[in-house]
């Protein structure tokens, strides 16, 4: 009777641990078949589809280049250009009633800034300065006193040089910042307003335009070249004045281009006294102003 007890005993342990490694087999089949279908869900779907897709560097510089983008960059930039046209128009009108012109110098500051300054003074003119980086820095009393006089503060880059301010799409918008920068520094007043060395024909092509929009710069550039650069003595003044009179018969506003040189100011009273004599209103460029900026159409190449 002891004996067929044990027996049923050792009989319900056996099956309880058979029944349990049953269990922990069934459990095992079950996990891996999980591990082998989440591997294929993996191999199948990225790891990161349920967040958004980053594009990588490759990819972005694939969309600017693309011809979509360009497409979108050239509708945004007539955009741009038709505002600034109209905006220009509308200042026109203003300006017509003044009489008013605007006079310009490039390259500067210089050691002859000073002795500009006081002519301008002298006949109590208004002008507008588009400087160098390294000169604003050499010469950064000049500036700040270009800046007390209540006169326009402009920028014209860094190097001055075709082949590196053109040197590529980024390189003008890259110039032009640091030039800014540094103004800044020196006088604490933010300007946009910029000039291309040259003229933004032909060199400035349309992408470097839309990039110079998108930070916010303005591109001016002249309807009156004085050639002072070119002549180099007095004949600069009556080649202004000439320009000047083509334009009021046309009922222009003149933006006259000129530069910061010695031989420059020493012949500057002669065309500031026909302005004053012939009820001309010199006024400065500031960033509300709509620039004149000349357009491509067809002429703008990469260096």
């Amino acid at each position: 009777m002891k004996k067929r007890r044990q027996l049923n005993r050792q009989g319900k342990f056996l099956v309880f641990v058979l029944m349990t490694l049953s269990l922990f087999f069934i459990v095992g089949l079950m996990d891996s078949h999980s591990e082998k279908e989440a591997h294929k869900k993996e191999k199948a779907v990225p790891s990161n589809a349920a967040e958004p897709l980053i594009p990588t560097f490759e990819s972005k510089e694939m969309f600017s280049k693309s011809k979509l983008n360009q497409s979108i960059q050239a509708k945004k930039l007539k955009e741009k250009e038709e505002s600034v046209a109209q905006n220009r128009e509308e200042q026109r009108k203003k300006d017509q009633k003044d009489k008013a012109i605007y006079l310009t110098f490039d390259d500067g500051p210089t050691t002859h800034t000073t002795e500009l300054l006081q002519v301008l003074d002298h006949y109590d003119a208004k002008a507008t300065f588009f400087m160098i980086g390294p000169n604003i820095k050499q010469h950064s009393e000049v500036v700040k006193r270009i800046a007390n006089q209540g006169l326009g503060l402009g920028l014209h880059g860094i190097s001055h040089s075709v082949h590196d301010i053109y040197a590529d799409k980024t390189a003008p918008t890259k110039e032009m910042t640091e030039a800014q920068q540094i103004l800044q520094e020196i006088t604490g007043i933010r300007s946009k307003l910029v000039r291309l060395p040259y003229g933004s024909v032909p060199y400035l092509t349309d992408d470097m335009r839309y990039l110079l929009y998108q930070n916010g710069f303005k591109i001016w550039d002249w309807n009156v070249d004085s050639k002072d650069w070119e002549l180099g003595d007095k004949r600069y003044v009556k080649q202004t004045i000439q320009e000047i009179e083509k334009l009021e018969q046309a009922d222009q506003t003149p933006v006259v281009l000129m530069h910061d040189r010695k031989k420059t100011i020493r012949y500057l009273p002669q065309l500031l006294g026909y302005l004053k004599k012939n009820g001309y209103q010199t006024k400065k460029i500031t960033n509300e102003v709509p620039a004149l900026t000349f357009t491509c159409n067809g002429r703008c190449y990469a260096i």
